[in-house]
């Protein structure tokens, strides 16, 4: 699961050399700025916060903390320069995901590899990549009632 998240933090900063830029490498959170340190604590769910990253988009500085959980799990944690906090992705096990989310993709056929919880402002969604034998994996977007919001094929599998 590690892999899959490193891999996608790979893919989203080099999306950003396209809107924007990398400012600094990894850094301790000790260097981030006051306000930014004090959102990253107080989202890190009790885990231990081994980098962050600091990328500009659009002029706009965005700090992502990455965060080891109990139990081999990851967080993410996206904040602005000024402390608000943008957005948290984190890696929920399977048998933690709510039947409703599970249920939504039944239909769409193959297995559940992985399922990230991420939380906007007060908005929940669920992303989840589904395996499936002689086809493409899924990237499927659930809401939190369970509605199907997208789903894309992931033709790289």
């Amino acid at each position: 699961m590690k892999y899959i998240h490193q891999v996608i933090t790979v893919l989203a900063i080099a999306c950003t050399h396209a809107h924007g830029s990398t400012d600094r490498p990894d850094m301790p959170l000790k260097n981030c700025p006051a306000p930014v340190q004090a959102t990253i604590n107080a989202n890190a769910s009790g885990g231990v916060v081994e980098e962050v990253d600091a990328i500009s988009i659009n002029g706009r500085e965005i700090y992502i903390a990455d965060v080891d959980l109990p139990g081999d799990l990851d967080l993410k944690i996206y904040v602005a320069g000024d402390g608000a906090l943008v957005k948290t992705r984190e890696d929920v096990p399977l048998e933690d995901t709510p039947i409703t989310i599970t249920q939504a993709v039944a239909k769409l056929g193959g297995t559940i590899d992985e399922v990230d919880k991420e939380t906007r402002d007060k908005t929940v969604t669920w992303h989840l990549e589904i395996d499936r034998k002689g086809a493409p994996d899924l990237d499927v977007v659930v809401s939190a009632e369970g509605s199907i919001v997208s789903q894309t094929e992931d033709n790289d599998s």
